[in-house]
């Protein structure tokens, strides 16, 4: 079976970029034939290991000194210069990325698509999704990927959600919370609902969770709440001034968030840190992961630190909620309030029994989100959704797997 990734930039960082390589990699290894189309390439290897049976298909290469191909004609340069220089007018102006695309990239996309005639295609942000519905091939088996909940987007996206997602053979999503809403939402239309959360590989190696240090990570954006976290350590730090917090990212809010620091005099003790490709080992040489978002679907970033036996202290957004057991694996706070956090984060610090058993049991709680598990799940999808568009009974299909 050919199975089509579409994805913005499978070139760059971010909980989406890791999901895709994730997938595609379990799926790979299964013996699939794996496509991932990249709207966009920012580098010259992605910054996550990519199974070498994977093709990767980017379209707008943004590399300096890329933008044109050797030998192009002047008059198609002009008319490139022309079309990037037009806003999109397929991407939703509400998406997070829309001022990265134009209409030259809007033509570009779309001629892939139409070259799609078979397989599955999954798309994995709204207007991603939208196009899949609108102009790919009835032959293919559209799934759409849902990595934010409905009430975070703007009218006019949730207005096409209500419209398009319909079209679409399947549409997986992270919590139940949003399996429900969008039972709600397409009042029980063709269109499959899977839940299949995101996984992750599970290393061996765990925090010893004696270093003196809280991580993070994530986009330097208003969502992400990290100011909140700064203000929240501030009061950590007074009580406690030999423990530091390491942020990993970037973002457009960076420049706020170090002066922030610096109005704080928390130099000393809060530190900005590079986005980094290998998060597992910065967490693995960590104590606690608090995660401070003001909205979180899921939280690819707490799995990744349960998985190395580190507990979390967490906001207690849709995603967190459903991952974090309170109490047992780590500590839910609610949203937005910072002298909870602080006092979350102190009591963990201070607690090394809990802080070491909470650890052991993450390591443990975690493994359902383990690849044997998950990848089980895409599996079962794909399979079910061959079956319905092949009009294959499922028994007769079945029945010929257990005999291969």
């Amino acid at each position: 079976m050919k199975i089509t990734f579409l994805v913005y930039n499978i070139y760059g960082m971010g909980g989406t970029v890791r999901t895709v390589a994730n997938t595609a990699n379990y799926l790979a290894a299964q013996n699939y034939d794996v496509e991932i189309i990249s709207v966009r390439r920012t580098r010259g290897k992605p910054m996550f290991d990519i199974d070498k049976r994977i093709k990767l298909n980017p379209i707008f290469d943004a590399r300096r000194g890329k933008l044109f191909g050797k030998n192009t004609p002047l008059y198609k340069k002009i008319i490139k210069r022309i079309l990037m220089k037009i806003p999109s007018v397929f991407i939703d102006k509400n998406e997070d990325l829309y001022h990265m695309f134009n209409l030259f990239v809007d033509l570009k996309i779309l001629k892939k698509l139409s070259e799609i005639n078979q397989g599955v295609l999954i798309t994995t942000i709204p207007s991603f999704n939208f196009l899949a519905a609108k102009f790919v091939n009835r032959n293919v088996i559209k799934i759409g990927q849902e990595h934010k909940y409905f009430g975070g987007y703007e009218k006019s996206i949730q207005t096409k959600i209500r419209k398009y997602y319909k079209q679409l053979d399947a549409l997986t999503c992270l919590t139940d919370a949003e399996i429900n809403d969008y039972k709600r939402l397409l009042n029980n239309h063709s269109t499959d609902l899977y839940k299949i959360e995101n996984a992750t590989h599970m290393p061996k190696e765990s925090s010893n969770l004696v270093e003196k240090t809280v991580i993070a990570a994530g986009r330097f954006v208003h969502e992400k709440g990290f100011d909140l976290l700064i203000e929240a350590f501030e009061k950590v730090a007074q009580e406690y001034p030999e423990w530091k917090l390491k942020i990993f990212g970037d973002g457009v809010e960076k420049d706020s968030l170090r002066q922030m620091i610096f109005d704080k005099k928390l130099y000393n003790n809060v530190f900005l840190m590079p986005k980094t490709d290998n998060i597992i080992k910065e967490m693995s040489n960590s104590s606690i992961y608090a995660l401070s978002s003001r909205n979180e679907s899921f939280g690819m970033v707490i799995i990744e630190a349960m998985s190395v036996g580190v507990p979390c202290v967490s906001y207690s957004c849709i995603g967190p909620a459903e991952i974090i057991k309170d109490g047992e694996d780590g500590v839910l706070v609610k949203r937005n309030d910072v002298d909870k956090l602080a006092e979350s984060l102190t009591t963990i610090i201070k607690e090394d029994s809990l802080r070491k058993s909470m650890g052991r049991n993450a390591k443990e709680n975690v493994k359902r989100y383990s690849f044997e598990v998950v990848g089980s799940k895409w599996e079962n999808l794909l399979h079910e959704q061959e079956f319905k568009k092949n009009k294959t009974p499922l028994k007769k299909v079945y029945s010929q797997i257990e005999v291969q």
